[in-house]
């Protein structure tokens, strides 16, 4: 945060509301992970059984999935 909105961090720690707004974001930030996981792996069709008969197949799915997750909820709330 610190690097893209400098005035932002300054004003919120100077008014002693960064803590508060740093596990605002951090909260939302793992509800819209766990939502967007859960709906990659139903759009995938990645399943316990695949986990089961194919843990390679499976690890290397839910990588990619992690990996394009992530990059969402940078764009959408760490970047913005």
């Amino acid at each position: 945060m610190l690097e893209h909105k400098k005035a932002e961090y300054t004003c919120l720690w100077m008014e002693n509301k960064l803590r508060s707004h740093l596990l605002e974001i951090d909260k939302t930030a793992n509800k819209r992970f766990e939502l967007l996981m859960k709906q990659f792996k139903e759009q995938e069709n990645i399943t316990e059984e695949l986990k089961a008969n194919s843990q390679l197949e499976w690890v290397c799915k839910m990588n990619s999935i992690k990996n394009r997750v992530e990059e969402i909820i940078f764009k959408e709330l760490i970047y913005v």
